[in-house]
């Protein structure tokens, strides 16, 4: 495949469902490990020292040295987990943090929702300090110049590999597994799924993102496909996953922080709600003219503005079914 440059811009970025228009280490709570300050919904600069080995009961995080492979530097997880008997069938959730880059926030948010639910809760950190947003929120696909990057140096590889790698440290029975991502975590899911050809997800939500790599071969990547090897026709795989793009209906502030304003981002919407439903539109339609599968849903939470904590509430049964 030939490399081709393409254009970036450096400036920063009811429960009703609603079809509109249409380990290496470990350190677990109470462990050996050094005391960490990891908050408690809040965000925090500490890092973990991690000096356990296993992932154990409860919340803890560990160093997953196999994000080299792709990222040329290993990456701290965050974790919450089941009792020990109940670890090899719990259910896997991936958690994308936002622009904070505060994995444990995210991780301390999905505790109180998996408390009735048999589920292992991983939230891979990249911070902001080693991963600029082109690393991350578009899942280094592209190098800070507009060139494509070989698919195995995409942050996207980090997901699947961590997946199999936990799945045989824990013995797990799972088959596959669900992911959530709200604001720029939302752009690397949405992006993952249409670019990162995910072998074991079976459901992801990309919740409140900013914007929005459309699939339009008109408009230049990142907000389109024109300048990557990927086309409209090339779809099928992305639009045949399951994939929910959840929105807060007050999610509607044009001035909200970090929200990127620029002519492309812009022509998807004023604020965060109206650029998800241009998104999902766009994409049906894009499916509908090739003729191609598409299972994607939309589903706008009313009551609900930009916050990760009340779209993981939303979002729990959509991934992970009823408590038991």
């Amino acid at each position: 495949m030939s490399r081709r440059r393409i254009s970036l811009l450096t400036r920063p970025a009811l429960s009703v469902t609603v079809l509109a228009l249409l380990l290496l280490s470990c350190t677990p709570t109470g462990g050996s490990g050094t005391a960490t300050s990891e908050g408690t919904g809040t965000d925090s600069d500490t890092r973990t020292v991690s000096t356990q080995t296993r992932i154990e009961p409860g919340t803890g995080s560990f160093v997953y040295a196999g994000a080299e492979k792709s990222t040329g530097q290993p990456i701290q997880v965050y974790y919450d987990a089941p009792a020990s008997a109940d670890l090899d069938t719990a259910q896997i959730l991936i958690v994308v943090h936002g622009h904070g880059r505060d994995a444990a926030s995210y991780r301390d948010s999905w505790v109180p929702l998996v408390e009735d639910r048999n589920v292992l809760v991983l939230v891979p950190e990249f911070p902001s300090d080693e991963f600029s947003d082109t690393e991350y929120n578009l899942g280094n696909m592209v190098d800070e110049d507009g060139e494509e990057r070989p698919e195995d140096e995409w942050t996207f590889a980090v997901i699947e590999a961590l997946f199999e790698h936990v799945r045989e440290q824990v013995d797990s029975k799972a088959e596959d597994y669900v992911m959530f991502g709200h604001s720029a975590g939302a752009q690397f899911v949405h992006r993952f799924v249409q670019f990162g050809s995910p072998e074991h997800l079976r459901t992801a939500v990309a919740a409140n993102a900013g914007w929005y790599t459309v699939p339009d071969d008109s408009e230049d990547f990142p907000y389109g496909l024109d300048g990557i090897a990927v086309d409209e026709e090339d779809l099928e795989g992305a639009f045949s996953t399951d994939m929910v793009v959840m929105l807060g209906a007050d999610d509607i502030d044009p001035e909200s922080e970090s929200l990127r304003h620029d002519e492309q981002s812009d022509e998807q919407g004023d604020n965060r709600l109206e650029r998800g439903l241009h998104y999902y539109r766009e994409a049906r339609m894009v499916a509908d003219d090739h003729d191609l599968p598409f299972v994607w849903r939309l589903e706008v939470a009313p009551g609900i503005g930009h916050s990760q904590s009340d779209m993981a509430r939303v979002a729990a049964p959509v991934l992970l079914g009823p408590p038991s």
